[in-house]
């Protein structure tokens, strides 16, 4: 007896729009093992995907578990001026795999560059051609921006990227470390919303602290209003400053973690990558006179011996992954 043999359909990619939000949720929440529920004192609880509203479903991963917040979310990614982009790939007349890449400039070797922040495929359809097909399409895009580079600064799926031709560049690791007032010399201005929206003003820049995943993206997901402003939020602390350090200028964001009050998630931008001495002091000095406990941030590995005692390494880290575009 023989079996009929599968026929295998080559996948279709196209645009995302607001009317794929459903499925593409579907997409991200198919890579979700459990659910959890974090109680008043910040324990988790396991819970049922039915049972949590938006914000707690963000909690569990972000915007895009949520048709609500990944709506407002993919509005402002496919907004004209955000210099983002996103697609499908679909195979059978259902939407499978996603993309999400981000345009930005930042100093060498990056230069004009595309960052790949998203690539997710739906459980149980890996490994046909879906990522290939989608990639091929970031890559069209990046030459059609002129493009010096395309990153992968989130890459979950590192043997795919090899394959592909990208090659690994640095590693970043989430660091800790404690604020500290001190006597370092330095100007600073407070930058309400409105006065901080535009990105043009750390176009160019790099950022030596913060950079989860590209400088542009990074810039957009602390921008006011980037996110729906949820209820559990009103009491949090996000503050914006604009340095100068020794003639040199610098934007911080400090923005407090929902789950640990007091503690601040630390978005740095300059004009070049390296970190100071006399930055990290005036960084540490205005999270200390601003009443922060903790602060914690992405720092690639060369930056670690700039940031001097008292920080500490909690676990996680991610490789940046990057191919010239020609």
């Amino acid at each position: 007896m023989h079996l009929p043999r599968m026929s295998h359909v080559s996948p279709t990619v196209r645009p995302a729009t607001l009317a794929d939000v459903p499925a593409i949720v579907a997409v991200h929440c198919s890579d979700i093992v459990t659910w959890k529920r974090w109680d008043a004192e910040g324990l988790a609880h396991l819970a049922n995907y039915a049972d949590l509203q938006p914000y707690e479903r963000w909690l569990n991963g972000g915007p895009w578990l949520d048709e609500t917040t990944y709506a407002h979310f993919l509005a402002r990614l496919l907004a004209p001026d955000s210099g983002g982009a996103a697609w499908v790939a679909e195979a059978e007349g259902q939407v499978r795999a996603v993309a999400e890449a981000w345009l930005g400039q930042e100093p060498p070797p990056l230069g004009r560059s595309l960052d790949l922040g998203v690539l997710y495929t739906l459980r149980g359809h890996a490994r046909q051609g879906l990522g290939t097909a989608l990639l091929a399409a970031v890559r069209a895009h990046a030459q059609a921006a002129a493009c010096d580079t395309l990153t992968v600064t989130h890459a979950e799926a590192p043997r795919f990227y090899a394959k592909q031709g990208l090659e690994a560049a640095e590693t970043w690791r989430r660091v800790r470390l404690p604020p500290l007032a001190g006597h370092t010399l330095y100007q600073t201005e407070a930058l309400t919303p409105g006065r901080y929206d535009d990105p043009d003003g750390v176009s160019g820049w790099a950022m030596p602290l913060g950079r989860y995943q590209s400088a542009r993206q990074e810039w957009e997901r602390v921008r006011p209003g980037a996110q729906p402003a949820f209820a559990a939020w009103r009491d949090l602390r996000t503050e914006a400053w604009r340095l100068l350090v020794r003639r040199t200028p610098a934007v911080l964001v400090l923005d407090e973690q929902p789950r640990e009050r007091g503690v601040a998630d630390v978005h740095v931008w300059t004009p070049t990558a390296t970190l100071s001495r006399q930055l990290l002091a005036a960084i540490r000095d205005r999270a200390a006179r601003s009443g922060f406990t903790e602060l914690m941030c992405f720092a690639a590995e060369p930056t670690l011996a700039a940031l001097g005692p008292g920080w500490r390494d909690d676990g996680y880290k991610q490789q940046m992954w990057r191919q010239e575009v020609r």
